[in-house]
């Protein structure tokens, strides 16, 4: 069920936030680790002007992962079992994964434009 609450305890203040929005953002944190990694192997200056990801990356990374996110929510933060049937069959043939990790990869085309 998507609609249970995740609470994160800030430094002054806690935050309610639904899974599927905390599993989102999640994704995208996923999504800009990924970038960080890129560019560092890519040699790339991420603090230069030229470098710039296109929005749509984003958004199609997190749309790939999310259902698999949401599961790991459940698995690590909410200490559910996850039946391992249920993960999408993306995971195992998408050619949109990096390496062993299995996450949708931001091509050097969307990360440069």
């Amino acid at each position: 069920m998507n609609n249970e609450i995740i609470n994160i305890q800030g430094k002054e203040k806690t935050f309610s936030l639904k899974k599927e929005e905390y599993a989102r953002w999640l994704c995208l944190i996923e999504a800009i680790d990924l970038i960080e990694r890129k560019a560092a192997e890519l040699k790339t200056d991420m603090i230069s002007d030229d470098f710039w990801v296109k929005p749509l990356a984003f958004q199609k990374y997190i749309e790939q992962r999310l259902e698999t996110m949401i599961l790991d929510v459940d698995r690590e933060e909410l200490k559910k079992d996850i039946i391992v049937a249920s993960i999408p069959k993306f995971i195992d043939k998408s050619e949109d994964l990096v390496e062993e990790e299995q996450e949708p990869e931001l091509s050097e085309l969307e990360l440069n434009g």
